[in-house]
Parts: C-alpha cells; sequence; structure tokens
C-alpha cells in the first residue's frame, strides 16, 4: 500500500514511523511517559507470543527493544528530589531488566508477565495523574 502525496510516495512502515516520530516530538513529558510504558508493555507481549511460537530470535528482539525502554524510563528519573519515589522506582527498573534478561537467556515467557503486570500498574498510575499537556 503506498500513499502517494504530491511526489513523495510513503509506504505503510513508513507512513507509520513518521507518524510516532511526530507524536513523540510534540508530547509532553508526561505523555513521553505514557508512550514509554506503553511501547515496553506492547513489546513484552509480542516477546510472550514469539515464545509460544518457539521463534526465539524474535522473542530476543522485543525483549531487547523492552529492556531499552526501561533503561530510558530509569534515566529519565530525578533523583534530586526529596522523595524516595525515584530510588524505589529505579529498584523496580532494575528488578524489570534482570528478569527481563533472565527470560531472554532462558526463553521463559513465565517471567515476562510479572513485568507486564507492574508496567501496566505503574502505566494506569501515570495516566491518573493530572497535568494540561
Amino acid at each position: 500500500m503506498l500513499i502517494f502525496k504530491g511526489d513523495l510516495k510513503m509506504g505503510y512502515q513508513e507512513v507509520s514511523n513518521s507518524y510516532l516520530k511526530n507524536q513523540v516530538m510534540s508530547a509532553s513529558p508526561h505523555k513521553l511517559i505514557v508512550l514509554l510504558y506503553e511501547g515496553a508493555i506492547k513489546n513484552l507481549k509480542r516477546a510472550e507470543l514469539s515464545l509460544t511460537n518457539q521463534n526465539a530470535l524474535q522473542a530476543h528482539q522485543q525483549l531487547v527493544k523492552a529492556q531499552d525502554i526501561i533503561s530510558e524510563l530509569r534515566s529519565a528519573l530525578n533523583e534530586k528530589i526529596d522523595s524516595k519515589l525515584p530510588q524505589e522506582l529505579g529498584q523496580l527498573y532494575d528488578f524489570m531488566e534482570r528478569q527481563l534478561v533472565r527470560a531472554n537467556v532462558n526463553k521463559d515467557k513465565d517471567l515476562i508477565a510479572p513485568v507486564i503486570k507492574m508496567l501496566e500498574e505503574l502505566l494506569d498510575a501515570w495516566r491518573q495523574i493530572k497535568v494540561n499537556d
């Protein structure tokens, strides 16, 4: 499928990537965190499905993407605020990453589900925060 715009031809994947890039570039910091959580969850669900289908390479790729997102979430923590929350979230992200490494090495989809659950709970909590986007 091609979408034509003047002389520009864009395939579905390019349109999708362009849309995502625009969405990210115009997002508030609050929305970026939501997008990161959603992306990690999506990649982990794909990894589970890949393991179910015995596609180890695809599972590995999806797990690495999720680990990269979790690493980005950890690096975005503001350690300078007077609260234990950044430190506790950092420890939670570290646990998630270790769990995903184990899942990847052992090709064990049962290790992925608890991480998805934690990310979904964090996403729900983050969505409840009222900000002016």
